[in-house]
Formats: C-alpha cells, structure tokens, sequence
C-alpha cells in the first residue's frame, strides 16, 4: 500500500481544486488535506491546504503540475 505525499499545496483553495482538476484530467487521483477547516473555525484562519497524491503517482503529478499551458496565443 503506498503513502499520501503532498505534491502541491497553497494558502489558496481555490488554487488547490485547479490543481486537483488538473490531476484528474490525466487520471491521477488527489486529495486535498484541510479543505473545510474555515468551514469549522468560528474564526477564519490563515490555513495551508496540501495536495496530496499516492507514492507511486508523485512524479508523474510533479510533472503534470510543472506543465504550462500553451493554449492562450502571446500577445506582442
């Protein structure tokens, strides 16, 4: 059985779900680690969240995450 690892992780949920979509599209399964802690604080707080994917998929992950996308033309 292989471990969680984080490959990604940010301040910013929402940057988490793009990354998440990301995976997905390429079929590498992730989950997100402190994804409802503001939803249980009374108090929003400051919160890392982590991308997390299975051992065995990390440098896959890494590599898909690293890619950029070239499908937006560069204005001159």
């Amino acid at each position: 059985m292989s471990e969680l690892v984080p490959v990604f992780q940010s301040s910013y949920l929402y940057e988490i779900e793009l990354a998440k979509t990301k995976l997905a599209s390429r079929e590498i399964p992730s989950y997100i680690k402190n994804e409802y802690v503001n939803n249980i604080a009374v108090f929003p707080i400051s919160q890392n969240y982590f991308l997390l994917v299975n051992e065995h998929d990390f440098a896959e992950a890494e590599k898909v995450l690293a890619e950029t996308t070239g499908d937006m033309p560069e204005e001159d």
